[in-house]
């Protein structure tokens, strides 16, 4: 069986990517493999990211913003997906990737800014775990 690739791109990755990230390795019971990148990263990840996995009760460790341009690079792993979760432009798809390379946008956030109050960061949460939920129910029904 092949693992389906997914890669998500946020403004910063220190928030919505990395939340879908993990998520969605947590739920994509080896058929599904995320990484996530920034078109700008920032420095660490956003300080709510570790509290809000744990109680989705996944692991922090290991995330930590990057930028887009390493899934630019040749011999970088090419998605099969590419999912926007904030209202940006797309990132020109290199020519070594897939022609079946797919983009999506979810819009889980509006454009930058992102608002940083927990409450803020547990809404995004949440509608980054519901959009995962969606893509990963109808397709694996068996993955817990």
């Amino acid at each position: 069986m092949t693992t389906t690739s997914v890669l998500f791109l946020c403004p910063d990755n220190s928030l919505l990517g990395p939340l879908a990230e993990a998520y969605l390795n947590a739920r994509g019971g080896g058929l599904l493999r995320a990484f996530s990148a920034g078109l700008h990263p920032a420095q660490r990840l956003n300080r709510h990211v570790p509290r809000l996995l744990s109680a989705l009760g996944i692991d922090s460790d290991g995330l930590a913003p990057k930028p887009v341009d390493i899934f630019l690079l040749p011999h970088a792993i090419v998605p099969d997906r590419v999912i926007y979760l904030a209202d940006m432009a797309p990132v020109p798809q290199p020519a070594f990737w897939k022609a079946t390379t797919s983009s999506h946008w979810w819009s889980i956030a509006g454009k930058p800014p992102i608002p940083e109050s927990f409450g803020a960061c547990a809404g995004y949460c949440g509608k980054v775990k519901a959009a995962i939920d969606r893509l990963v129910e109808p397709l694996h029904p068996w993955v817990a």
